[in-house]
């Protein structure tokens, strides 16, 4: 095995520029990098580029990218052992870099502008992949067929109509330029194929992968299409946090034809070139033991197997290299092998679901002592659940004989810093209790396998909750001397005074005219009609203060409030459940993607 750190001083301290010219690639610099012919297709125009200050390479024409070892094993055609032992003492170490080894270079992210843009592209696209069927039609002939995937994915479809929808002028074109979604010349990046977007370790959205349609991108254009630049994001990142052997694909496609088969545990590479630095810490952070290589049953697939086997050997990992029969692909193997998953599981050594870490067994230590950490407790409300560092609120529970309906508040604890997943279900749809799972993921940082099991505990408590018998309540009944005061309150000409007096009764001074203004709209609820108040100020100026003021002087039956909200989490709700009512929510971000329902 090949020692970590001297694979790292090689990435580090071989000049990639001066070695690419060495081998009779000519460079020209243009801005901060050097391009020139790529050596590794028919390149016309230079699309290869030398970034000197990460010591990476990129092909913007065919794909292929990476460090010095990499260029080494493309150029030379030799493996990874081979291209280590070739740069190991080639007299091609820069000083300037051995000077600044101690301050590796940081890859840039987006700035919060531009990822909030990069959000709205990805839920775009999949808008267009919900309304027009061309996209889901390719997927389904290619027997990826199961509509779950589509929106746990955030599937897209770049259909031409994001152009229709931008504004006549404004930055937002420069911004869509600098993203690459829009080329130099204003046209869409990605018109005509079908759009996976790929995430970052710290799950936010880091790239876009395309896949084209035929029927409408004819020519010479490529079948795979990423964002410009450097690859980063990956696909399906969640199976490396619940799984401790990974199954390694060729593309994306191939790994949506293992997940449509029940296959969990796969992550896709970006072609036979693309398996970047995000694989590498994304397997290393979650302790990933043993890895499955299954490329394309070609000779760049072969040859690309090996050596990506041999630099997860250098990480210390396991490896495997499945081989498919001759000339297939993965999706070509489900599509024409009969009894294909039984079948891919043998030749792969996939271990059943009984074998796998997480899968339930009398004999694992670990799901028992995960049982023995249930703690449930009722509430006036419902009831909450906490299981392994997971918190579970659930209340509002509705039933009736096709809906269990309820509010999870799913909890997380970090230090001072408290973070909420609230999402409002419906047990008995397996649609709605795979979008809670998807959020309780993110929130927990968990499997899918970890949180389903969850869900499926709270659908069962959800079915024996029984409401708290309640002793005979009586009805408050308005008498006619408080009808008589009420009345003369409301006819009082120094009313607001009297209000704002009680406001400093209670404690809250100043700000005169906000307090009048959102406790007429807290009153406002009884009418047909109420108003909205939405209150902007700059960070930590008292906003949720005022907010929770008002809401103190509001009878707790007469309001509902939110830290977020969910997309989807009042669709579940009953009509009239909100009427006359106070909806409050903290944070417009937290509310941004439930406008639509409110």
């Amino acid at each position: 095995m090949i020692e970590r750190e001297r694979i790292e001083a090689i990435k580090r301290d071989v000049d990639l520029t001066a070695l690419v010219k060495a081998k009779g690639v000519k460079l020209r610099k243009n801005g901060r990098s050097y391009f020139g012919l790529c050596p590794f297709h028919g390149d016309k125009n230079p699309s290869f580029s030398v970034n000197p200050t990460n010591n990476l390479w990129q092909c913007f024409g065919c794909g292929a990218g990476g460090d010095v070892i990499r260029f080494i094993e493309l150029f030379d055609q030799v493996d990874f052992k081979e291209a280590v032992s070739r740069l190991t003492g080639n007299g091609f170490k820069s000083v300037k870099r051995l000077a600044k080894s101690k301050q590796p270079v940081r890859q840039r992210g987006l700035s919060a502008k531009l990822l909030k843009l990069l959000k709205r592209v990805i839920d775009f696209y999949h808008t267009a992949f919900c309304e027009d069927p061309r996209a889901r039609q390719y997927l389904n002939q290619r027997g990826i067929t199961d509509n779950t995937l589509f929106s746990d994915f955030k599937t897209g479809f770049a259909n031409g109509t994001l152009l229709n929808a931008l504004p006549g002028e404004g930055d937002i074109y420069d911004q869509l330029k600098q993203l690459g979604v829009l080329s130099e010349k204003g046209h869409e990046h990605f018109y005509g194929y079908v759009t996976f977007p790929l995430y970052g370790l710290d799950g936010n959205p880091a790239g876009i992968y395309g896949r084209r349609l035929e029927e409408m991108v004819t020519g010479s254009v490529p079948d795979h299409l990423y964002l410009p630049g450097a690859r980063h994001g990956l696909f399906n990142r969640q199976a490396a946090k619940s799984h401790k052997e990974i199954i390694l694909t060729e593309s994306i496609i191939d790994s949506l034809t293992l997940i449509n088969a029940g296959i969990k545990n796969t992550i896709a590479c970006y072609g036979t070139n693309g398996f970047i630095e995000d694989h590498r810490r994304l397997f290393k952070q979650n302790g990933v033991e043993a890895v499955t290589i299954c490329f394309d049953a070609d000779a760049a697939g072969k040859e690309a197997s090996e050596s990506v086997s041999a630099r997860l050997q250098a990480e210390g990992l396991r490896t495997h290299v499945a081989n498919l029969p001759e000339g297939r692909d993965i999706n070509d193997f489900f599509l024409l092998t009969a009894d294909a998953c039984d079948r891919f599981k043998e030749l792969s050594k996939v271990p059943q679901q009984a074998e796998l870490p997480h899968a339930h067994s009398d004999a694992d230590p670990a799901v028992k002592r995960e049982s023995k950490e249930l703690q449930v407790t009722s509430t006036d409300y419902g009831f909450v659940m906490a299981v392994d560092g997971r918190r579970y609120e659930v209340r509002g529970l509705l039933k009736n004989d096709s809906k269990l309906k309820a509010t999870v508040k799913g909890i997380v604890q970090e230090k001072s810093k408290r973070r909420l997943h609230v999402d409002t279900v419906d047990f008995y749809s397996a649609r709605s209790r795979t979008y809670l799972t998807k959020g309780l993921c993110d929130l927990f940082g968990s499997g899918e396998d970890i949180i389903g099991e969850d869900v499926q505990k709270l659908l069962e408590l959800a079915e024996d909750y029984r409401q708290p018998e309640q002793g005979s309540e009586t009805k408050e009944v308005m008498t006619g001397a408080d009808k008589a005061r009420a009345l003369a309150f409301l006819k009082n000409p120094n009313m607001f005074a009297e209000i704002l007096t009680d406001f400093e009764t209670i404690g809250y001074t100043g700000e005169e005219m906000n307090k009048l203004l959102c406790y007429i709209a807290a009153v406002s609820r009884k009418m047909e009609q109420p108003l909205s108040v939405m209150i902007q100020s700059r960070s930590a100026a008292g906003k949720s203060y005022l907010q929770d003021t008002v809401l103190s002087m509001v009878p707790e039956d007469d309001f509902v409030k939110y830290t977020r909200l969910t997309d989807q989490a009042l669709f579940y709700k009953d009509k009239d459940s909100l009427k006359h009512k106070i909806l409050a929510i903290e944070e417009l971000d937290g509310m941004n993607g439930a406008v639509y329902s409110i």
